[in-house]
């Protein structure tokens, strides 16, 4: 029979296909349908240990069977897939000219490939599951089209591991990737940060065994891995072979089921049991132990069960309906046991508790032991609160990225550790894992230092939306990464609530991630702040909403002469979370899981944020974005080391300085945000309810203590006090505290003898740890509060600088050109330059101290370097200010006269125009020149036409280099702004000029001090310039930068510091806003175009001077 030639193709293509089955094969790393190839299903992370003692006393570093791979490995990097070397993993390759790269590690910290980073948006062309699919010419995966990283390790098994079980543990590979051990494939997984782990007993060869991992940049995985990061690559995490016997315990689940009045607990463990072979575990068992912190038994015997039906529940007909009956749902535990009165686990009282578990057999001998730590605890939500062990929490709390700026996200235990302790020790109470599963040590950290997880599924898809959400070919995809989330983390006390990702738009995938957590695990409560709606999705269990509002007017950018008009867009899109606190159609908590978006010189009106946090009980707080800068050490041309962001490796596309929202730098350097977040986090308010009597007979100072905390009193805490006049140390003393209970005030009084010096009088009361802690030494500053008493001296402003006749004790010679007027005396010498129509000179003894080049006396700056929120969603202020051209206005020197008051004092009035582009400044100057050296300045501003809302407005001065240290009274002594500065004392500060920038990556506005009485530049020998606010306190800033010299810098390496010193000195200068990503700037804290006034003294100093009391005889001068 003839065949036809349709059947001979389709022969043929048969045919083909069996011979090359890979010919139309999709590979697994474009195909959403396959996310791992023999992997074993997820477990816990414990390790088999050596007995019952070392499982208490021992860490897993002593086990006999446990080894890390950890080290050097062979390396080889490809750009594309094809280009891979495609049989390294075979006995007979030869990987000798192979270089080698750490594990763990991202194989782009070792100059392999381009580090990326985007916030959101993929970095490859959007074509799921496709990855390869060619994108743009200027994009960096144009050249390196899905690079892959080939890895080789030799190793040798212990004699002791023979005639026993091995399994290969990775606890994250960054990308998809395959195994092979001694050329035998092992599998494939992707989902990057939960642990893969394969049995490898059957390719096990005595002695020498060679492991091969093919690591892939992207893969169809990486369309649910879009977060807000860099993106990196390789075994980024540690890589653990381990060996079990024949019989092993596979996992368990622990749960601590509290009685109602929270005395007593059900302590229960449910256990998997696993066996090769035909055994059934017949006479064998299952014994579980439990030891308190210092290692003693806690029960009077083991709790034990028969492992026969354990293994297979099955064995009998009883145990099967008991354990999955038919209909609902059968308990939980194979094992149980009442325990009287543990202590319980919160993240103020980490108590912990260690599980020991036991396979026993016939005989009686353990085969097997493993371990985990257990805290006692309830988390439960009721009447719209978050309650831990029946008592409200209100979450304290930071988003953190796995980062570290020499090591990318490969973070080492010492790491993880130095950021708890920075946490706990800025009162923080809670991280959100944002948005992944963080390394499992970092679990561990939590659970002893006492820091609540909301625990994050590895599930991003920000640049496609919620498209995958309802996708149901990615269904599966989606469920994996919520099993092996829960799965991994499920024994941890500090995780108390479970987070189905981030950004993913929502849809029947994500329900589904939740429906299946909420049965697997109904112990914490489920988040997702995608879930919204009209209600919210009832699959959630809080409320959950970014970069909220608060219940206060905002500015309005961009509309000047118009601020009554609707909100621009990119403001009015956040909602106010009291607003859905106060809905009474939903009672669930209400959470910001972002807020406070730290990018730069940012956390703006973060103290009214947290006001209002806790004005209503259904707020249950948030967490800022986020704990540290992800910039990646870098090193320039010329060798100079910098901090580098989006953009520097030539990575395209990108998201710039996106990645600098931190309270600390990327080395964990803590910047003024970290401490305004530790002074409004404290978890004791102290307030003072009055004052009695006066400085000069005695006060008495009655304050009031509110404990915030969930579960300590105040006994553990030392209070003492200090007060200042001026900023100088008079008295100080420690008074016991009253042991006030959780969310309870008390009441005490600090008694203080006459006063008779003269000055600002301000009282600190500071809460300090008696003892040491696992987090902070004794002595640590758990709270303060600073509190303005009643003056013991008269300190009231100068109603009017120009002084009368003959107040000026030297006599003032004037000398007029036609170009300058001087002014000189025995030891003094102002110059004023008529063109300019300012001072531009000013010398005592023959020192000149403003440095000599135009424009160094004091003129109008009305401009400051855009900081990240000012540069905002689109531009916000800093486009207004460059549209109207507050950064270089053109100058008119309209008039200056001079008037001879008498021989001693003169009288000089400026007025200058400053000509932006929509609009002018008129700046007009009376000065008091005083034959002793003392001039005052009354600057008064007066904006006109059509400019927009300011970032600042004042004068600046270019000082000579000599005036290198400043001194100021007020504000510090970290920099400061009027909408962050809750964390800064009134109090008397010194430091170098050049300490005073803060070198944030990218340069921005910093340095500023706010509410400063006078400030004092000298040099080394004590002579120098004071500087007196002689109305109303003022903002200053010392620098060796100006405003144009900041903004025009891309990165802190680039500034180079000018000899001279920047002296900026505001009547007022905006707030901080929160708008790189979240509302602007409040109302309140904007500088609208309005006249203003700056009174101003200057005043030379010698080395005998006392600045402070100086400054008190001029603002006390009528």
């Amino acid at each position: 029979m003839r065949e036809s030639p349709l059947l001979q193709i389709v022969v043929a293509v048969v045919l083909v296909a069996v011979a090359c089955p890979g010919v139309w094969a999709v590979d697994d790393w474009e195909n959403e349908q396959v996310y791992q190839r023999g992997r074993l299903p997820a477990r816990a992370t414990f390790w088999p240990l050596g007995s019952v003692r070392a499982a208490v006393d021992e860490s897993r570093e002593a086990s006999p069977w446990v080894r890390t791979l950890d080290g050097r490995w062979r390396f080889h990097w490809s750009r594309t897939p094809s280009e891979a070397p495609p049989d390294f993993y075979c006995d007979a390759f030869d990987a000798a000219e192979w270089e080698t790269l750490p594990v763990p590690s991202n194989w782009q910290m070792h100059g392999y490939g381009t580090p990326i980073y985007k916030s959101s948006g993929y970095p490859f062309r959007i074509d799921p599951p496709r990855v390869t699919s060619e994108p743009p010419l200027d994009w960096t995966v144009y050249r390196e089209r899905n690079p892959v990283g080939c890895y080789l390790r030799e190793f040798f098994l212990p004699r002791t591991w023979k005639a026993r079980r091995v399994f290969l543990h990775f606890a994250g590979v960054e990308g998809a990737f395959e195994a092979w051990l001694n050329g035998q494939p092992l599998g494939y997984s992707q989902g990057s940060r939960s642990p893969a782990e394969f049995e490898v007993t059957p390719h096990l060869r005595p002695g020498k065994n060679s492991l091969a991992v093919r690591v892939y940049r992207y893969s169809d995985g990486s369309y649910l891995e879009d977060q807000d990061m860099w993106r990196l690559s390789g075994i980024d995490r540690e890589v653990v072979i381990f060996s079990t016997p024949a019989a092993r315990i596979a996992d368990f689940a622990v749960r601590t089921d509290l009685d109602d009045d929270l005395q007593n607990a059900e302590l229960a463990v449910d256990v998997q049991l696993d066996v090769t072979g035909p055994q059934t575990l017949e006479g064998w068992s299952v014994a579980a132990e439990l030891f308190d912190h210092q290692g003693r038994p806690v029960l009077a015997a083991p709790m034990t069960h028969d492992a026969a039906p354990i293994l297979n529940s099955g064995y009998d007909a009883s145990i099967l309906v008991e354990r999955t009956p038919q209909r609902g749902a059968g308990p939980f535990g194979w094992l149980r046991r009442r325990i009287a009165r543990p202590a319980l686990w919160t993240a103020e009282t980490p108590h912990l508790y260690r599980l020991v578990l036991s396979l026993i057999d016939e005989g009686g001998t353990s085969v097997e032991t493993v371990a985990c730590d257990v805290g006692f605890r309830r988390v439960e939500i009721a009447e719209g609160r978050l309650l831990i062990n029946g008592r409200p929490v209100r979450l304290r709390g930071v988003n953190r990225h796995e980062h570290d700026p020499s090591t990318g996200h490969a973070v080492t235990y010492q790491r993880m550790l130095e950021d708890a302790r920075l946490m706990k020790q800025a009162g923080v109470n809670a991280v959100r894992t944002a948005h992944y599963p963080n390394d499992p040590r970092w679990y561990d950290v939590c659970n002893r230092l006492g820091l609540y997880a909301m625990d994050e599924a590895d599930l991003e898809t920000h640049g496609l939306r919620g498209r995958l959400a309802n996708d149901p070919r990615w269904a599966a995809a989606f469920l994996d990464r919520a099993i092996r989330l829960v799965e991994r983390d499920k024994n941890h006390p500090s995780v108390i609530s479970w987070s189905l990702g981030n950004e993913s738009g929502w849809g029947p995938n994500l329900a589904a991630m939740s429906a299946w957590i909420r049965h697997r695990d109904p112990t914490r409560f489920i988040h997702y702040e995608g879930a919204q709606g009209a209600p919210d999705p009832s699959e959630v269990d809080v409320i959950s909403r970014f970069y909220p509002k608060l219940r206060q007017d905002y500015l309005n950018p961009g509309q000047p002469g118009n601020l009554g008009a609707a909100e621009r867009p990119e403001n009015a899109r956040w909602e106010r979370l009291l607003d859905l606190a106060e809905d009474p159609s939903d009672t669930r908590p209400v959470l910001a899981s972002e807020f406070a978006h730290a990018m730069g010189n940012a956390l703006g009106n973060f103290g009214e944020y947290w006001r209002e946090m806790e004005s209503n009980d259904r707020l249950l707080g948030g967490f800022i974005w986020d704990w540290s800068d992800q910039g990646l050490a870098r090193v320039d041309a010329a060798g100079t080391p910098y901090i580098a962001y989006g953009g520097d490796f030539g990575d395209t596309p990108n998201h710039g300085a996106f990645c600098l929202n931190g309270i600390v730098m990327a080395d964990r350097t803590r910047t003024a945000k970290y401490w305004e977040v530790k002074k409004v986090y404290q978890p004791v308010a102290v307030e003072m309810a009055g004052v009695a009597g006066a400085p000069g007979t005695g006060l008495e100072v009655d304050l009031s203590f509110h404990n915030r905390r969930q579960v300590l009193n105040l006994s553990d805490l030392a209070l003492d006090w200090r007060l200042e006049a001026d900023g100088a140390l008079l008295l100080q003393g420690e008074i016991p505290t009253n042991a006030a209970p959780p969310g309870e005030s008390r009441s005490l009084v600090i008694r203080l003898p006459p006063i008779k010096e003269a000055g600002e009088l301000w009282l600190r009361v500071s809460l300090k740890l008696r003892e040491s802690t696992v987090w902070a030494q004794a002595g640590h500053e758990v709270a303060y509060e600073q509190f303005r008493l009643p003056d013991s001296g008269s300190v009231e402003p100068a109603k009017n600088p120009r002084p009368r006749s003959g107040e000026g004790r030297q006599s003032l010679r004037i000398d007029e050109t036609q170009s300058k007027i001087v002014f000189d005396s025995e030891q003094f010498q102002a110059v004023f330059d008529r063109s300019a129509a300012t001072l531009s000179g000013l010398a005592y003894g023959g020192r000149e101290l403003l440095f000599q080049s135009p424009g160094s006396g004091p003129t109008l700056q009305a401009f400051r370097a855009p900081t990240d929120n000012d540069r905002g969603f689109g531009g916000w202020l800093a486009d207004d200010w460059r549209a109207a051209g507050l950064e270089k206005m053109s100058r008119e020197s309209v008039r200056m006269d001079v008037e001879r008051v008498d021989g001693q004092t003169a009288h000089v009035s400026t007025v200058v125009a400053w000509r932006a582009t929509t609009g002018r400044f008129i700046h007009e100057t009376d000065w008091i020149v005083q034959g002793d050296g003392v001039l005052h300045a009354t600057n008064r501003f007066r904006p006109e036409g059509d400019l927009p809302p300011l970032p600042r407005i004042g004068v600046a001065m270019r000082l000579d280099k000599r005036c290198e240290m400043v001194e100021w009274f007020g504000c510090g002594p970290m920099e400061n702004y009027p909408d962050r500065k809750n964390a800064a004392d009134i109090g008397r500060w010194r430091g170098a000029v050049s300490e005073q920038l803060v070198p944030y990556p990218r340069p921005q506005e910093s340095g500023s001090k706010q509410d400063a009485r006078w400030v004092a530049l000298t040099g080394e020998d004590g002579h120098g310039l004071l500087v007196v606010a002689t109305q109303t306190p003022i903002a200053f800033s010392a620098l060796h930068y100006t405003a144009s010299d900041l903004t025009a810098a891309k990165r802190a390496v680039d500034l180079r510091p000018r000899p001279e010193t920047i002296l900026s000195l505001d009547a007022r200068q905006c707030g901080l806003g929160n708008s790189s990503c979240g509302p602007g700037v409040l109302k309140r804290y904007a500088v609208m175009p309005e006249p203003a006034e700056l009174r101003l003294t200057l005043a030379p100093l010698s080395m005998t001077d006392d600045p402070g009391e100086l400054a008190r005889r001029i603002r006390t001068r009528d």
